[in-house]
């Protein structure tokens, strides 16, 4: 079975999306699957590269409208090249339509991931928006399969209601072999917290949708409350100096370490080393969280808000609040770093939640049969 993987980025840009496509091509690969993924070009890449047995065909980037990307060379590629079926990975305005034309061209079937909704919200976005959502829907219509990442979010998407017969819930998923509660982190701690304060951790980048302002401002209702704590922010973005301006201006600069990008290959360790890991955002274009599934594999409790699909990742492992509201935030923080005992269990549940839902093998097991049965 050939698959054509259609993603607007790929390896070695990183996020939520560009992992899970990475990650699920590379177990592909490893069980009898040809992957050939389309993408654009990132900094210092090929046009044709082979990565862990994966063919990757790039194309440049003519231009960028909204974080649409237009890459004529991704359906000039798609069209040239033989495939049984084509997975595209949404949002992604420009990428679904030359997927949807080379499905119909090339009278192969496609199968939808469907990541997030798109969150465009301001009047210039509007004309933009009108104008994709007819293409999204021939490409939704189209697609003999959705792949949706949680059933909260599936549930509660305006896009996928009338779809709904098609959608398979596929989570996605972490290593935990990689990430475990097994890791040794104790020098890393002593460096973030030399005074032996508690840890809470956020990692990703530091854009809008995250809420990272309503994290400080709850971790300064955490200080002012006499909490002896240290916040971790693992990431960067857009936002860093304005929120270092934010936490020089409560006078917290001793408290918050911006401790940057962190390696892949040292990743667990800070999430070893935390005591609570939070992720606060604030609109649906957090749709999954995988980052909750990593903290929780490593055994560690989780605060994140009652939104998207976050709730859905958690489930009885963590405690879940209304966004945008720095004092419940507070409290349920201030929750799992006084109990100790409600923390260890939150640590177990969400190991044990990890193993049986959000593993590779669980995972792409399921999209690999589906695959099988577009093709048959």
């Amino acid at each position: 079975m050939r698959v054509a993987m259609v993603s607007k980025h790929f390896y070695p840009y990183l996020g939520g999306l560009e992992y899970r496509v990475l990650d699920l091509s590379r177990w592909l690969a490893k069980h009898d699957v040809e992957v050939l993924v389309f993408t654009s070009h990132e900094k210092e890449t090929s046009s044709f590269e082979d990565i862990d047995g994966i063919k990757v065909y790039r194309s440049s980037v003519f231009l960028d409208v909204f974080n649409a990307l237009f890459s004529p060379g991704i359906l000039l590629n798609l069209l040239r090249k033989d495939y049984d079926l084509i997975d595209v990975n949404l949002p992604d305005p420009v990428n679904s339509i030359s997927a949807l034309i080379a499905s119909v061209l090339k009278r192969k079937p496609m199968a939808v991931t469907y990541h997030a909704d798109i969150v465009k919200d301001r009047w210039y976005h509007i004309p933009f928006k009108l104008f994709y959502r007819f293409f999204e829907r021939l490409v939704l219509w189209k697609a003999k399969i959705i792949f949706a990442t949680s059933p909260d979010y599936a549930e509660s998407s305006k896009t996928l209601k009338r779809y709904r017969g098609k959608i398979k819930i596929t989570p996605n998923f972490v290593d935990p072999q990689k990430y475990n509660p097994q890791i040794d982190a104790k020098d890393l701690r002593k460096k973030l917290a030399p005074g032996g304060e508690k840890i809470i951790l956020f990692v990703g980048r530091f854009v809008p949708y995250k809420g990272l302002e309503y994290l400080i401002d709850a971790f300064k209702i955490i200080l002012d409350k006499q909490v002896d704590a240290k916040l971790v922010l693992v990431g960067s973005g857009e936002l860093e100096e304005k929120l270092k301006k934010q936490v020089s201006g409560f006078g917290l600069d001793d408290s918050v370490v911006f401790a940057g990008r962190v390696g892949d290959d040292s990743l667990a360790k800070y999430y070893a080393a935390c005591d609570v890991f939070a992720l606060p955002s604030v609109t649906r274009a957090e749709a999954f969280g995988i980052v909750l599934a990593e903290a929780m594999a490593c055994g560690k409790p989780t605060v994140t808000t009652n939104i998207s699909g976050m709730p859905y990742v958690v489930g009885e492992a963590g405690l879940t609040v209304e966004p945008r509201n720095p004092k419940a935030l507070s409290e349920a923080l201030i929750k799992l770093l006084s109990d100790e005992e409600l923390a260890v269990d939150d640590g177990v549940l969400g190991r044990r939640r990890v193993e049986e839902l959000f593993t590779a093998d669980a995972v792409c097991g399921k999209i690999k049969e589906e695959y099988e049965s577009l093709v048959k």
